[in-house]
C-alpha cells in the first residue's frame, strides 16, 4: 500500500522558481513538490541564458516556515536518556531529529522543527535547539518534537531524571560515611532500631510546605556523642540524604536546606516517601522501619493568625517561610484574644480587654507595629463576642464564644465604621461561635442547646430560618458540637464534636474529649475524620478552621491538638499546637475523607489557639507601597505624581505558585483563585 501523503501547492516567485530550478527540480511538473534550499547553504553561478542572479544573490528565506517537503517521518535521539543531578552537576542533555526522506535517506534536521516537554518541573528544553537542562527535580517527562509547518509529523521520547543530593554535617568525614554504609545491620525496624518521630505515617502534605522537621529516638544501648546517623528520603527518582554525628547538643532530627526538600517535594509528586533512620553506634549499625508519607501535588501559603494566652497577643506565621512576625505588638490594650480574619487577609477584628471589652477592627495591609496600633474602628462590649466576616469583608457577624455564655443574640457589624447594624429581614441566629459561608449563603454554630446549626443569608443583611443539621447527643464520643467550619466551596461543613465548646477545657465538670467530623452543609449523617484526628490519643482535635486553599484534590484544615509531636529534645509536650490535614474535595458522605495530619512548622513553643488561615495580606493595584512585596501583583511603581503605587505586574504572566489579583496575571492554564494564588483550575 502506498504511504499517504500530502501535497502542497504554492504560487512562488520568478526568483524562488529560479532557486528550485538551480535545484534540479522539475518545476514543470504540477505533480512534482519543490524543496526551497538555503540560499546561503550552496554555491552556483549565474545562469547565462537569463542572467538572473546567482543563488549567493538569493536573499536567506525564513526556513522556520519552509515546508520539509522530501521528509516523511522524524526519529529524535537519544531514545530514553537517564540524566543524574547532584549538588555539583547538572549534566545537559541536546536532542536531535533526524528526517527521512521519501527516497529512504535520513539527515539532520535543525530547523523548521520545534521541541517541548511535558512535564516543566523537571527542567527547561530549548523549543529550538532540544537542549535539555534538569532543574533538580527527579522524574520522567515526555519529549516532542513537531514539524511546524503544518505537516503534523512528531516523535517522541522519554527523560528520566534522577536527583541525589547529599548533605553532611559538621566533622562527618568520606571514611565515617563508607563505614555506616557498608555495615551490616545489627537490627532492622527492632526494637532497639531508632523510632521515627515525625513526620506520621501516611501524613499528605502540600509539595511546597516549608520542610518538616524529621525527628527520632534513638533506642540502641548507650546512645553517645560518636554516633553516626544517616537519614534518608527516597522516592522512585529521587534520594535526599544526611549524615549526622550525635555532637554535644544534637536534638536527633534534621530539616533540609529548603532548595533540595523543595525538589525533592516535587519529584515523583503523590507517591510515597520512604523514610529511614540509620545509625551506626560502636561498629554495630541499627535501621528504623520504613516510615511513609507523601507530598501531593498543591500549593498553600499564605499566613496564619493565632493566640497565644502566656502572652496575651496575637502572632502571624508564614506558612511557606515558617517565620512568625509579631505583627501587632501593640494592640491598644493589655491582651488581645478572641480573633477572626477576613477571607481575602485584609481585615483582622480582635477584642481588647485590659481597661475594658472593646472590639476592634485592623487594616492588615498596613504597619500595624506603632503604640498604639492604628485601628479602622471599635466597638464597646460587655463581655468577649467571637466574630466571622461575610464573604466579602463588609460584616461582621458577633455572637457569644463558648466560653462566655450570655443571653445576647447574633448581632450585626459594619466593618467600615464598627457600628451595629439592624438585619433587614430576620435574624443571623443565637447561640455560640457564628462561622459565615465562604460563598456568602449561610452562618453557621452552636445554638444554645449545643447542636450543630445554620440560617440561611441572603445578602442585604437579611437572614431566613435557622435549621438545626446535628444533634450533638446523637452520636457518640460527645455532647456538644462546636466551631464549625465551611470548605471553600461552602458545600461541606467540619466541626468540633466532644465534651466541651472549648479547645481541650473542661467546663462545668465535662470531660475534654473532641474529635472531628464532617456533615454536607445541609445535614445528613456525619463523618467522623478519624485519620485527621490520629496521631494522639484519640480524643485530643479541637476547633476546626479550613483555609482558603482548594489545590490538588484537596481542602486543607487547620486543628488544634495537645498530641505529642516529635522526639523529647526538638518536638514539644503537653503545648496546644496547631496541625494541618488534608480533606478529600469531593467526599462521598460515608467514607473518612481525612488524611493523616502534619504539624505546622514555625511555631513558637507555646500554646498556639485559635489560628485563621487568610491569603498573606496585600495591597491592591492603586494603593500606595514602599516595595513590591507590599503588593498583590508584587509589583510597586512610581505613578505620575511620583507616589509609589502598587501595578497590574510587570512580567508577561505569573508561575503557579505566585501571588495576583485576577486570571489574566497568570501564566496560560492557570487561574488566580480565592486564596489570590495563581494554581490549576479547580473541577467543578
Amino acid at each position: 500500500m502506498a504511504r499517504p501523503h500530502t501535497v502542497l501547492c504554492i504560487l512562488l516567485p520568478a526568483i524562488a522558481l529560479t532557486a528550485c530550478a538551480d535545484a534540479g527540480e522539475d518545476c514543470s511538473d504540477p505533480s512534482t513538490v519543490c524543496e526551497v534550499f538555503d540560499a546561503g547553504a550552496v554555491d552556483r553561478p549565474s545562469r547565462p541564458d537569463t542572467g538572473l542572479p546567482t543563488s549567493r544573490d538569493v536573499p536567506a528565506l525564513d526556513r522556520s516556515v519552509v515546508r520539509p517537503t522530501e521528509i516523511v517521518s522524524l526519529e529524535l535521539t537519544p531514545l530514553a536518556p537517564t540524566v543524574e543531578v547532584t549538588e555539583t552537576a547538572r549534566p545537559p542533555i541536546t536532542f536531535r531529529v533526524r528526517g527521512t526522506q521519501r527516497d529512504g535517506l535520513t539527515r539532520a534536521l535543525t530547523i523548521g522543527v520545534r521541541f517541548s516537554l511535558d512535564d516543566a518541573s523537571l527542567g527547561s528544553l530549548d523549543a529550538s535547539t532540544g537542549v535539555f537542562t534538569p532543574s533538580g527535580v527527579g522524574g520522567v517527562g515526555r519529549v516532542r518534537v513537531a514539524t511546524v509547518d503544518g505537516s503534523a509529523l512528531t516523535a517522541e521520547t522519554t527523560v528520566t531524571v534522577t536527583s541525589l543530593r547529599v548533605f553532611r554535617g559538621p566533622g562527618v568525614t568520606d571514611a565515617m560515611v563508607a563505614a555506616l554504609t557498608g555495615a551490616a545491620l545489627t537490627g532492622d525496624g527492632t526494637a532497639q532500631s531508632p523510632r521515627i518521630d515525625d513526620p506520621l505515617q501516611g501524613a499528605v502534605m502540600p509539595r511546597n510546605v516549608h520542610p518538616p522537621d524529621v525527628q527520632w529516638t534513638p533506642r540502641h544501648p548507650t546512645p553517645g556523642a560518636t554516633d553516626l546517623y544517616r537519614v534518608r528520603l527516597e522516592r522512585p527518582h529521587a534520594t535526599l540524604e544526611a549524615y549526622l554525628l550525635a555532637s554535644a547538643g544534637f536534638r536527633h532530627d534534621w530539616v533540609p536546606a529548603a532548595a533540595p526538600w523543595s525538589d525533592f517535594a516535587q519529584s515523583d509528586v503523590g507517591s510515597p516517601i520512604r523514610l529511614t533512620v540509620r545509625v551506626l553506634a560502636r561498629a554495630m549499625a541499627w535501621q528504623s522501619a520504613v516510615r511513609e508519607f507523601r507530598t501531593v501535588d498543591a500549593f498553600i501559603a499564605g499566613s496564619v493568625y493565632s493566640w497565644s494566652p502566656s502572652r496575651r497577643a496575637l502572632t502571624r506565621l508564614d506558612v511557606e517561610t515558617a517565620r512568625v512576625a509579631n505583627f501587632l505588638p501593640h494592640p491598644g490594650d493589655t491582651c488581645i484574644g478572641c480573633h477572626s480574619v477576613s477571607r481575602d487577609g485584609q481585615r483582622l477584628a480582635g477584642f481588647l480587654e485590659g481597661t475594658g471589652e472593646n472590639l476592634a477592627l485592623y487594616d492588615l495591609s498596613r504597619d500595624l507595629t506603632p503604640d498604639p496600633a492604628p485601628t479602622v474602628a471599635r466597638l464597646r462590649y460587655t463581655v468577649r463576642r467571637c466574630t466571622s466576616f461575610n464573604a466579602d469583608g463588609t460584616r461582621l457577624v458577633s455572637g457569644d464564644c463558648g466560653a462566655n455564655p450570655t443571653t445576647s443574640r447574633f448581632s450585626l457589624i459594619d466593618s467600615a465604621t464598627g457600628r451595629e447594624v439592624p438585619a433587614a429581614a430576620g435574624s443571623p441566629g443565637d447561640g455560640f461561635d457564628p462561622e459565615w459561608s465562604p460563598d456568602g449563603s449561610a452562618i453557621a454554630f452552636t445554638n444554645r442547646m449545643h447542636h450543630l446549626s445554620v440560617t440561611a443569608s441572603m445578602g442585604g443583611d437579611r437572614f431566613g430560618a435557622t435549621r438545626v443539621i446535628h444533634q450533638a447527643t446523637s452520636t457518640p464520643d460527645g455532647v456538644v458540637d462546636w466551631h464549625p467550619t465551611w470548605t471553600p466551596d461552602s458545600r461541606w461543613i467540619v466541626f468540633q464534636h466532644g465534651d466541651a465548646p472549648r479547645s481541650g477545657v473542661s467546663m462545668m465538670g465535662s470531660g475534654i474529649r473532641g474529635n472531628l467530623w464532617m456533615i454536607p452543609r445541609d445535614g445528613g449523617a456525619p463523618v467522623a475524620l478519624r485519620r485527621a484526628s490520629s496521631g494522639g490519643n484519640g480524643f485530643d482535635t479541637w476547633r476546626p478552621i479550613f483555609s482558603p486553599f482548594d489545590s490538588g484534590g484537596y481542602f486543607w484544615v487547620l486543628f488544634t491538638t495537645q498530641r505529642p509531636y516529635g522526639n523529647a529534645l526538638a518536638g514539644t509536650r503537653d503545648l496546644k499546637q496547631i496541625w494541618v490535614a488534608a480533606i478529600n474535595r469531593r467526599p462521598d458522605g460515608t467514607t473518612d475523607p481525612s488524611q493523616v495530619g502534619f504539624y505546622l512548622s514555625g511555631q513558637e513553643r507555646v500554646n498556639s489557639l485559635s489560628p485563621y488561615w487568610t491569603p498573606a495580606p496585600c495591597r491592591p493595584t492603586g494603593r500606595g507601597c514602599q516595595t513590591g512585596d507590599d503588593c498583590c501583583t508584587g509589583a510597586c511603581e512610581p505613578d505620575s505624581t511620583g507616589a509609589r503605587v502598587c501595578v497590574p505586574p510587570t512580567a508577561a504572566c505569573r508561575p503557579r505558585g505566585q501571588m495576583c489579583e485576577r486570571d489574566s496575571d497568570c501564566c496560560m492554564g492557570l487561574a488566580c483563585n480565592a486564596a489570590r494564588l495563581c494554581d490549576l483550575p479547580s473541577p467543578g
